[in-house]
Order: C-alpha cells, then sequence, then structure tokens
C-alpha cells in the first residue's frame, strides 16, 4: 500500500517538475521568437512559426524527460522503503531547483549568443574556451548582464523549490490511495510510467526517434535557430566538436571528382604567368586582417560625421577597393586557417595534425621563391598554438605582443586583454619590413577593434555617430556605441599610418604590395535583416599595389566583382611572384582581365554577380539592389540562375581536400 502511495506522489510530483521546467523552454522560446519575429518575410510563413513551436516543444519535452529521468528512477526504487522515499522527498526539490537554475541561465546564454554570432549555441562555443582564458572571461563580464542573468535564473531556482515544497505538502500532492492495487497493476503502471518517460524522451513514437535534422523547419534561418533549445544545441556543438578531430580518409576517386565539379580540373595547382620585372624585383608583401572590419559598419562611414576610416581614407580611395567580398567565416582562427590553409577545421593549429606540414599552405609559394615568411600577432603567439604551428607551416618567424613589447617599452601600459594596441602592432610591422634583407611576406593579424572596445589614452579620435540603423542593429547606446565606433576609427587610422610610413619610405614605397580585409563581421549585430543578407557577413578586400608593379602586370579592376577571403593569396601571387605554382580552391586573382567565376564563400552564406544566398542550401535568394554595392531585395527570388548546393559542395571540397592532405588516402 505504502509503495502504491509512493507511486502516486510522485508521478504527480514529477510532472508538476516537468511542466515547470518545460514552461520555461518554452517561455524562452517565445522571448527568442519575439526579437526575430520583425526581420521573418510575411506573408508565407506563419505555417512555419507554428511548426517551429511544434518541434521545439518536442524538443523540450526531450530534455526535460531526459533530465528528469535520474530522479524518476531513484524515485522507483526508493518509494519501496518508506526512509528511502522520505529521503527523495527532501531531495527533489533540489534537484527540481537545480534544474531550472541551469535551464534559465542555459536560454539567457542561448539568447545572448544568437545576438552576438547569430546563430544558437554551435561548435564555435568551444573556440571561446581554447582563447585566452581571461580575455574571454573579461569580454563575458564587459558585453552581456552578468549579474541580472543570475539574479533572474536564482529567482526561478528559488521559485522552483517553493513550488515543489508546496506541492508535495498539499492535498494534492499527498494524494493518499484509497484501494490496494494487485501487484500485476502496480508492476504495470510502473512499466507504463517508464515507457511513457523513454517515449518522450526518444521525441517520437516512430521508427527515427527526434534528430537534428528535424530543427530544420523552415527555409528561414531564425525560425530554425529558436527551434531546438540550448541543450540540444549544446548536445550537437559537442557531437561536432568531437567528430572534427576524427579526420577519415578520403579515396582518391572522390576527392578528383569534387575538384573536377567544382574546379572543373582534378587538381588544386595552378601557376603565375612569367613576369620579367617581377622576378628581378620581388616585392614585400604584407597581409593585414583587420579584427571586425566588417562592411555591416563601414557602411555607416562619413568622413564629416562619422569617421570610421581616419588616415585609411587617402590611401583607400588610391588602391583598389572590393566591397562585395565575403569573409570565409565568422570567426578569427577560422579566417585565419581558412585564408592561410584552406582547411575548414578552426582547431587544426592544437589538433591531433597539429604536426603534419600542409602542402596547400599559403606561405609555400613565398618560400620557394627566396622569401622570408613572418605572422605578426598583437596578442601572445600561443593563442591557438601559433607559435608552434605556423612555422610547421613555412612561416620562418611568428611576432606577437611580446616582441612589440621589447621594441616600444611603452606599449605594455596600454595593452589589453587581447594583446596591444594596432599603433604599436604597426609600428612593430614598418620596423621590420624596414630592417628587412630580403623579400618578406607577412601576415599581421590585429587585436584592439575586438570587445571589450578601449580607444588608447593616446589617440585623440575624430567625430562619430550611432545611427539609428546601427543603434537598431547592435543594441549599443550612449558612451558605450561611442566607444565601439572609436575603436573602430582608432584600428582604421593605425593601418593608415602604416601605410603612409610605407609610402614616405624610399626603400619601400615601390616595392611593397599591401593587401587589407576583415577577419570576419562586425560582431553583436543582428543577422536577420533581409535587406542585409548579403552585407552581414561581408568584409572589404583592399589592395594597394606600387605603381611600378602595375605598369608591368596586366589587370583590369571591376569594383562590383565578387569574391572572398579564398581569393586573397591568389590575387598576391599575380602581383608579386613570377611563373611560380601555387595551390588554392578555386581561388582567382581580382584583378584578373579574363572573367572570374564570382562566387564569394562564407560558411554561412556565399554571393555571386546576382545576389545573395545561404551556404546551406535552403533555395532562398536575394538578389542585389541596383541602388546599392551591397544592399538585396527584401523578398527572396526563385526564378535568378544560380546554383544552389555550390556553396555545400565547395564545403565538401574544402573537407576532402584537407583529410587527403593529414591521412593516407584509400583507393
Amino acid at each position: 500500500m505504502n509503495y502504491q502511495s509512493h507511486l502516486r506522489q510522485l508521478c504527480l510530483v514529477l510532472l508538476q517538475f516537468f511542466v515547470f521546467s518545460f514552461s520555461i523552454l518554452l517561455i524562452a522560446r517565445g522571448v527568442f521568437f519575439h526579437h526575430i519575429q520583425d526581420v521573418l518575410i510575411q506573408p508565407g510563413v506563419t505555417e512555419d512559426i507554428w511548426r517551429a513551436f511544434r518541434v521545439g516543444a518536442r524538443f523540450d519535452a526531450k530534455v526535460t524527460a531526459i533530465a528528469y529521468a535520474p530522479l524518476l528512477l531513484a524515485g522507483l526504487v526508493l518509494a519501496a522503503s518508506r526512509r528511502g522515499y522520505a529521503r527523495w522527498c527532501h531531495v527533489a526539490p533540489l534537484y527540481h531547483a537545480l534544474i531550472a537554475l541551469l535551464y534559465v541561465l542555459g536560454c539567457i546564454g542561448n539568447y545572448y549568443y544568437y545576438l552576438t554570432y547569430g546563430t544558437h549555441i554551435d561548435l564555435f562555443m568551444f573556440g571561446l574556451w581554447e582563447d585566452d582564458s581571461k580575455a574571454v572571461l573579461v569580454n563575458i563580464w564587459q558585453d552581456y548582464p552578468i549579474l541580472r542573468a543570475l539574479l533572474l535564473a536564482l529567482s526561478f531556482s528559488v521559485l522552483a523549490y517553493v513550488t515543489a515544497r508546496w506541492f508535495m505538502r498539499s492535498a494534492f500532492g499527498r494524494l493518499k490511495c484509497k484501494h490496494s492495487w494487485h501487484w500485476s497493476v502496480t508492476s504495470l503502471a510502473v512499466l507504463c510510467v517508464v515507457l511513457v518517460t523513454f517515449a518522450v524522451a526518444r521525441g517520437s513514437l516512430s521508427s527515427h526517434p527526434l534528430k537534428r535534422y528535424h530543427a530544420a523547419v523552415s527555409p528561414y534561418k531564425p525560425l530554425n535557430m529558436i527551434t531546438p533549445n540550448v541543450f540540444m544545441a549544446l548536445d550537437w556543438a559537442m557531437t561536432d566538436y568531437k567528430e572534427q578531430h576524427n579526420f577519415a580518409p578520403v579515396s582518391q576517386a572522390e576527392l578528383t571528382a569534387q575538384m573536377n565539379k567544382i574546379l572543373g580540373q582534378p587538381t588544386p595547382q595552378y601557376r603565375t604567368p612569367a613576369n620579367d620585372y617581377l622576378q628581378q624585383h620581388p616585392p614585400h608583401v604584407v597581409v593585414a586582417m583587420m579584427e571586425s572590419m566588417g562592411m555591416n559598419i563601414l557602411v555607416e562611414d562619413d568622413a564629416k560625421t562619422n569617421d570610421l576610416l581616419g588616415s585609411f581614407r587617402q590611401y583607400r580611395d588610391q588602391g583598389f577597393w572590393f566591397e562585395r567580398f565575403m569573409a570565409g567565416t565568422s570567426a578569427t582562427i577560422d579566417s585565419i586557417v581558412m585564408t592561410l590553409f584552406h582547411s575548414p577545421v578552426a582547431t587544426i593549429s592544437h589538433s591531433a595534425v597539429q604536426n603534419i606540414a600542409l602542402p596547400s599552405s599559403a606561405a609555400l609559394p613565398y618560400k620557394r621563391a627566396g622569401y622570408e615568411v613572418v605572422f605578426l600577432y598583437g596578442g601572445n603567439g600561443m593563442w591557438r598554438n601559433l607559435a608552434n604551428y605556423l612555422p610547421v607551416q613555412g612561416f620562418d618567424r611568428v611576432y606577437d605582443e611580446n616582441d612589440i613589447m621589447e621594441a616600444f617599452p611603452e606599449s605594455e601600459q596600454y595593452a589589453g586583454p587581447w594583446g596591444v594596441p594596432d599603433g604599436y602592432l604597426f609600428k612593430f610591422a614598418n620596423r621590420v619590413l624596414e630592417q628587412a634583407e630580403k623579400p618578406i611576406m607577412m601576415f599581421i593579424m590585429t587585436v584592439t577593434n575586438h570587445s571589450p572596445y578601449k580607444v588608447p589614452e593616446y589617440y585623440q579620435p575624430a567625430p562619430t555617430r550611432m545611427s539609428e540603423r546601427l543603434a537598431h542593429l547592435i543594441g549599443y547606446q550612449g558612451e558605450q556605441a561611442s566607444v565601439l565606433l572609436q575603436t573602430f576609427q582608432y584600428a582604421s587610422d593605425a593601418l593608415g599610418q602604416f601605410i603612409g610610413r610605407i609610402k614616405q619610405s624610399d626603400k619601400l614605397k615601390d616595392n611593397t604590395v599591401i593587401a587589407v580585409t576583415g577577419d570576419h563581421r562586425m560582431r553583436y549585430s543582428s543577422t536577420d535583416e533581409p535587406e542585409e543578407f548579403a552585407m552581414t557577413y561581408a568584409v572589404p578586400f583592399y589592395l594597394n599595389v606600387p605603381q611600378p608593379i602595375l605598369a608591368n602586370t596586366r589587370y583590369e579592376f571591376d569594383a562590383q566583382r565578387v569574391g572572398s577571403h579564398r581569393d586573397l593569396f591568389p590575387t598576391l601571387y599575380h602581383f608579386s611572384l613570377s611563373d611560380q605554382d601555387y595551390i588554392s580552391l578555386g581561388g582567382e586573382n581580382m584583378l584578373a582581365e579574363q572573367d572570374v567565376s564570382r562566387f564569394g564563400y562564407n560558411a554561412t552564406r556565399s554571393i555571386n554577380q546576382y545576389g545573395a544566398f545561404s551556404t546551406q542550401g535552403n533555395g532562398l535568394y536575394y538578389p542585389w539592389q541596383a541602388s546599392s554595392p551591397l544592399r538585396n531585395q527584401a523578398m527572396p527570388v526563385s526564378d535568378v540562375p544560380f546554383d544552389a548546393e555550390w556553396a555545400k559542395e565547395y564545403h565538401l571540397l574544402q573537407d576532402y581536400y584537407l583529410r587527403s592532405q593529414v591521412v593516407p588516402m584509400v583507393q
């Protein structure tokens, strides 16, 4: 009789717990939807919205059933003992309160992750913890409402505990058995409870359990982002993180077929034209990858009211400037390894294959041509193990903040959590170039324009102004907004001064090719504005080639050409190397006289000459507006000629090619 009474109470209590925690996830999805509903294209999306909530509810029920399964199983066992069950009744409200705490913290974290990166929690989350831990913690503390989030989570936790205790003491929660069940009925009841819990945790009664692909409820990305809850997203991210380190072999036939499909040839090998001038006068080559130099904020530049370029402006106007250009990814290390090594795996520099030299390294054509190849980083060189990894890939030297502070001791007092200010970084770059005894290829990664935003005290910013558009997209207000814009301006100005010192140097001005791009978009801005579908992930590509080289090299400039990070080094090779082999996965010379493929690849969305489309291949297409180089029509169309599967196939090519380099090929 006691077991039956305990069983009934246990089931009622757990049902109350389930409803409470399930409601937290449902409310969180409602808040999430409220944030994204203004950017959904209407009409025709109503059924997708309902589907997102229906499938989302199944995900919520799944994780909640799993969360309380240990409590259920313990209760079913301890219900046979009065003392054991009493202990269960004492622990159950505490367990419930802990689940509520984790639910609220997880939902808040997922929400702000989306605001920052434009997606629910994913693989990149692990990259944050592989960054400089102290800098990441400073970022989180300064950029997010940590105290308010903790307070809200604790409030829900206390509410969960109080309501649980009240329910267990109430007449309903202490329901007694009036009639004794036969042992077979009791056994059947226990079996039914376990089976129902299993079915809910499985998420489906069909032969296929609820899985990741069920979250794709709509061609509209925002709805797909709100469908899974934080715990499902975290589980998928963990799976991706584990799988990315498993480099399975690929066959030569598969690789060749993919090469032919995407490149139109069986190998990724290309060769620059013979150029007598470049053969006799090999120039220095500098690539400056600027932190967060995204076109989504650069479109706000105005020389008089919102100066985002500083002294870089005059040199921008003197070189080649492309705006329809995509960052390869949405993260710094991801863009670095994709640009330098064609790697879609961000963790390759500290993975099990970190000691394998890649024949696809962008440094190798310069090494073969007699160049010194250096990497200059404003932070610590051991970030992502780059100080150890880059020499394996052909780099002769890795300079970091320690070298800069040794050269300029005063820079240490201005250093932030990510490293020294860009001004000192570029001064050090000038020094390396001036002291070079042979041609140098230098890859620079800046750090200043990274949150927490801070303008060095020695810099006097020009006027900036936060527009209504940017305030809406980013949510920064007042002093916070001013510091963001001023930091962007400072980084650009430091770049401009670097270029200026080169142009004023008799030794460097006629033999230094300079390329500038952003590592990724300016973060913290909404990624769901239909009219900015292409702009969101766009970065500029700037190229400054000395006049003597231009006079001896064939080229054609078309500012409307589209491209991405994969085109950066192929372009540089053509203006610095003569008759030299190089490897590229479809990257082309952006100044070629002949037409180029006109694809710009980003891991999230890509572009071609007609407009922008999702890399996931969801069938949506956003054509360019004639009035703006980066804006798109608000409504997607289906009658524009384009290959919707191109980006997915290109990613597959990257995967195949990397695997072919790090594991033995199979027949």
